[in-house]
């Protein structure tokens, strides 16, 4: 990796971290990229995406969850740079700006286009012969990671690698993970094969879904409108005689 492919990589991914609460410091004079976490240092980055940190500053269930979390954008994130350094211009009539071929599959393309505020990923379809594209789905760049899953995720199924059925969106894998917690804090007893079951499933969501916490407290919440609704009107209901 050259100068300019590590502060391409390392911009990107400072985008990503931000987004995503973290605060990164600007570089070393040995090269690592520092990040922060509630203005107390977490960890340090490599230009070969390796993480580096301090025992003592993941001493907390909290910060250690964080240090795995900053972990898993660094590498999602390194995963896609170092496919726009090395993919194709994705040609097509009418197509301008610079514009990267990641993925071509019966027909439909996922591209990857710099911005200065990361990396917007797109689909597109293939028409006339190939030499035009089509409905073009927009993936970014302000949502951080999310942009790059959610373009992965409609690539497999708008080509017909994945059928949609295969897949939960967001919202239906909150309210599975919302359901999942609902039987483990629950009174009923579970087997201890279920509960580990239960709990893999649950992590595996957690890092499925990059703003699941948000995501649970939206639905939590409209429950509980929804709850006080149904008893203000239990309690003004009226009975004829």
């Amino acid at each position: 990796m050259n100068t300019d492919e590590k502060n391409r990589y390392f911009q990107e991914l400072a985008h990503n971290l931000q987004h995503e609460g973290f605060t990164v410091k600007p570089e070393t004079e040995d090269g690592l990229l520092p990040v922060d976490l509630d203005g107390q240092r977490l960890c340090q980055i490599t230009e070969t995406s390796g993480v580096r940190y301090w025992k003592e500053d993941v001493a907390s269930d909290s910060r250690q969850e964080a240090l795995d979390w900053v972990t898993a954008i660094t590498k999602s994130t390194a995963e896609y740079m170092r496919q726009m350094e090395t993919a194709p211009q994705l040609t097509a009539s009418g197509l301008t700006g610079d514009y990267r071929l990641l993925a071509d599959f019966n027909n439909v393309v996922l591209a990857g286009h710099p911005t200065r505020y990361g990396v917007q990923f797109v689909t597109w379809e293939r028409v006339r012969e190939r030499t035009a594209l089509h409905q073009g789905h927009y993936h970014g760049p302000d949502i951080g990671l999310e942009s790059y899953t959610a373009a992965k995720r409609d690539f497999a199924t708008r080509s017909g690698l994945v059928p949609r059925s295969a897949l939960f969106a967001p919202e239906q894998m909150t309210e599975i993970y919302r359901c999942i917690h609902e039987t483990l804090d629950g009174s009923c007893p579970i087997t201890e094969e279920r509960q580990k079951c239960l709990e893999s499933t649950a992590e595996q969501i957690e890092h499925s879904v990059p703003d699941l916490d948000e995501r649970v407290a939206l639905s939590n919440g409209k429950e509980l409108e929804y709850a006080d609704a149904l008893f203000a009107e239990s309690n003004g209901m009226q009975f004829g005689i």
